[in-house]
C-alpha cells in the first residue's frame, strides 16, 4: 500500500512537469544586439511609462524593448521564429503585451517571456535578450 503511494505521487509529480514546461525555442537568426539607454529620458518617451515599447536596431531584424514594470524589462529579437525573415511589431489590436508577425499572424505574449498565444502558426518562442537596469541606465545584450 505504502509502495503504491510512492508511485503515484512520483506519477503525478511527472505528469505536472511534463505539462507546466515552456514552448520550444526554435533556432532563429540573431545578432550582435549589445546597447544601452536611460529610459526615462525624453528620446525614449515611448518607455517612460509601463506598458511602453520602443523598437531598437540590433539583434538580426532589430529589437523591441518593453517596460514590463517600473524597474523590469524584456527585450525580444524581432525575428519570426516561423519563417526567419520576417519582423514581428507590435500588436495594432493588442499593444505591447502582445508582438506579431504580420506574415504569418503569429502572435506572443511580451509579458510570458515571448511564448506564443493559441493559434499561432509556430509554437517556437521570440528570442529574448538579457536585460539589465541599474534605477538610470537599461543595458541589453546577447
Amino acid at each position: 500500500m505504502r509502495n503504491t503511494a510512492i508511485y503515484l505521487a512520483a506519477a503525478m509529480a511527472l505528469l505536472c512537469l511534463a505539462g507546466c514546461h515552456k514552448k520550444e525555442r526554435c533556432q532563429v537568426s540573431i545578432g550582435d544586439a549589445r546597447f544601452h539607454v536611460e529610459p526615462n529620458s525624453a528620446a525614449y518617451s515611448n518607455l517612460n511609462s509601463v506598458g511602453g515599447y520602443e523598437y531598437f536596431v540590433g539583434g538580426h531584424r532589430g529589437v523591441i524593448v518593453v517596460r514590463m514594470g517600473i524597474n523590469d524589462f524584456a527585450a525580444y529579437e524581432r525575428t519570426c521564429p516561423q519563417d526567419n525573415t520576417t519582423a514581428v511589431v507590435v500588436s495594432d489590436d493588442w499593444g505591447s503585451t502582445v508582438l506579431e508577425c504580420p506574415v504569418c499572424h503569429s502572435r506572443f505574449n511580451a509579458y510570458g517571456n515571448g511564448e506564443p498565444l493559441t493559434g499561432s502558426a509556430t509554437s517556437c518562442c521570440l528570442y529574448q535578450y538579457y536585460c539589465n537596469y541599474d534605477g538610470r541606465t537599461l543595458y541589453v545584450s546577447n
